[in-house]
């Protein structure tokens, strides 16, 4: 699909080359980059994947101070997900089998749950804007992750091939009002993203968030036992609050 739409671009890129010109704002190879990308995803009745990110923090004596997280992530269509991590804000899981939604620390062993029963989609908007629990990665898992991008940014632009690792990659960059975004995406016949970093311009000193993914596995048989929870010895059941 990918080698498709980047032929039918194909007289956009030679003006690109030949006449120097740069195609800033939606750069119709980037529009069909990322719209594979999405397509190959929409698809996807299960997957899982491994991550590692990068986030900065404001500190009043020594500036930005650099944050990192790695983790895992398990999901099941239409309404299942595991997520595990492992960072300077602790070591956590999150549950969701589709009827209850439940968050473990293993640094306090203590649980909290609650009833719930919506699409992945409405859950993480749900949960992650209600109880601030983040979801690493997540949002080119919407359907509509182009058409939003390109309705909110000032511009996006196919800047080539770049490596991440030792994997080559589509690079392709944007900027809305307030922030500027970079994405990395393999060129196989999935189009998974490999990386994605931003630089926040409306918060103070303008820290950056970085996450690189690994490890893709694509609609493979994930049992449901993933995505529940077995109760540690001793764990404390807590209230889950906003």
């Amino acid at each position: 699909m990918l080698k498709n739409n980047l032929m039918k671009y194909f007289i956009v890129l030679l003006l690109v080359i030949f006449t120097g010109k740069s195609y800033a704002q939606y750069d119709s190879i980037a529009v069909a980059i990322l719209d594979s990308m999405s397509n190959e995803i929409s698809e996807l009745e299960t997957c899982s994947f491994r991550y590692t990110s990068e986030y900065d923090i404001p500190n009043d004596e020594f500036g930005l101070i650099t944050h990192s997280e790695s983790g895992i992530v398990y999901m099941k269509g239409p309404d299942k997900i595991f997520v595990e991590k492992k960072g300077d804000k602790g070591h956590k899981s999150f549950f969701y089998n589709g009827k209850t939604m439940l968050l473990y620390s293993f640094d306090k062993n203590q649980y909290a749950s609650a009833p719930a029963t919506m699409s992945l989609i409405e859950l993480i908007d749900s949960i992650s804007s209600y109880y601030g629990v983040e979801f690493p990665g997540v949002d080119v898992f919407y359907p509509d992750f182009v058409d939003n991008l390109l309705e909110t940014s000032n511009n996006l632009i196919y800047l080539g091939l770049a490596m991440v690792g030792n994997t080559e990659c589509y690079h392709i960059a944007g900027a809305r009002d307030d922030m500027t975004f970079q994405f990395w995406i393999s060129p196989d016949k999935y189009s998974l993203l490999v990386k994605m970093s931003i630089v926040y311009l409306t918060k103070p000193e303008d820290p950056r968030y970085s996450i690189v993914f690994s490890d893709w596995k694509l609609d493979e048989n994930i049992d449901d036992s993933k995505f529940e929870f077995s109760l540690p010895e001793g764990a404390l059941l807590v209230k889950l609050i906003k």
